[in-house]
C-alpha cells in the first residue's frame, strides 16, 4: 500500500486532508481552521476573504473579536507580574522606569508600563483598561488602538524622565490607562457626549496623585496628554474631505 505524502513537501508523510482543497498536508502544513485542518494555500486565502471594515474614527477592523488587543495587553501585564513578583528579582531591575537609566537603557520607557508588583496596582490599572480598552478598540480600529495606548505609554514614561528626580524608579500602566482616558475624553467631547464622569475620574486622579506618596502624578499626566493628542490627530484624519467631494 503506498504511503500518501504531503503534497507541498513529498518526502514527509500526510497526516490528514485540507479540509477546503482536500489535498494531503503533513503537521507543518496543519493550520487549523473552525473545522479541521488547511492547507497553507486555503488558510492564507480565507484570511483575505474575512471582511474589513472602516471604524467610526477611520481605522480598519476585521471581522472576530474586536478586543483582541486590549486582551492581550492585558495578559502582558498580568504574565510580567508574576515573572516580577514570583520569578526572578532581576525582571524587575531591568523593567522598571529610572530616570537616570533612561538615555543608555531606553526599553524602560515601554517595559515599565507593563511592570506591577503590588496586587491592588494591577488591579485597579487593569481593571480600567477592561473597562476602557474595549469601546476604544472598536472606534479606532486595532492599529490605531495599539498606536494609542503604546504612545500613551511613553508619554508618560517620557513625563517621568524629565520631571521626576533621577534616581527615582516608577513602574505600572497608570500612564497609558489615563491616556485611554484622554483620547475618550476627547472623543466624546467632539461627538457631543456626556463627559461629566471623565472629568470627574481625572479629577480624583489628579487629586490622589498629589495626595498619596510615591505616586506618579508626572507619569499621569504625561500619558493623559498624549492620549488625549494622539486620540484629537485620529480624529482630524478620519473627518470627510469635503473639498474633494465638492463639484469644481
Amino acid at each position: 500500500m503506498t504511503e500518501t505524502v504531503c503534497y507541498r513537501h513529498p518526502d514527509r508523510p500526510a497526516g490528514v486532508r485540507c479540509q477546503r482543497c482536500d489535498r494531503p498536508i503533513c503537521p507543518a502544513c496543519m493550520n487549523s481552521a473552525a473545522v479541521g485542518f488547511q492547507c497553507p494555500s486555503c488558510f492564507n486565502e480565507g484570511v483575505r476573504s474575512v471582511p474589513r471594515t472602516r471604524t467610526s474614527l477611520g481605522g480598519i477592523q476585521r471581522g472576530g473579536s474586536q478586543q483582541i488587543v486590549t486582551y492581550t495587553i492585558l495578559a502582558l501585564n498580568v504574565l510580567v507580574f508574576i515573572a516580577a513578583r514570583y520569578g526572578s528579582p532581576q525582571i524587575l531591575n531591568d523593567f522598571v522606569m529610572v530616570p537616570a537609566l533612561a538615555s543608555s537603557e531606553p526599553w524602560r520607557l515601554l517595559t515599565s508600563a507593563f511592570t506591577h508588583v503590588q496586587l491592588f496596582h494591577i488591579f485597579s490599572n487593569l481593571f480600567m483598561l477592561w473597562q476602557l480598552g474595549p469601546p476604544l478598540e472598536q472606534m479606532l480600529g486595532r492599529l490605531r488602538f495599539t498606536i494609542l495606548y503604546l504612545l500613551s505609554a511613553l508619554g508618560g514614561s517620557i513625563a517621568v524622565w524629565l520631571l521626576s528626580a533621577p534616581g527615582g524608579a516608577t513602574l505600572g500602566a497608570s500612564g497609558a490607562v489615563l491616556g485611554l482616558v484622554g483620547a475618550l475624553l476627547v472623543i466624546h467631547r467632539a461627538r457631543g457626549l456626556d463627559i461629566t464622569w471623565i472629568i470627574m475620574y481625572v479629577a480624583v486622579t489628579a487629586f490622589l496623585s498629589f495626595a498619596i506618596p510615591n505616586v506618579s502624578w508626572e507619569g499621569h499626566l504625561g500619558g493623559f496628554v498624549v492620549g488625549a493628542a494622539t486620540a484629537w490627530v485620529f480624529l482630524q484624519l478620519s473627518k470627510p474631505r469635503r473639498r474633494n467631494n465638492q463639484a469644481a
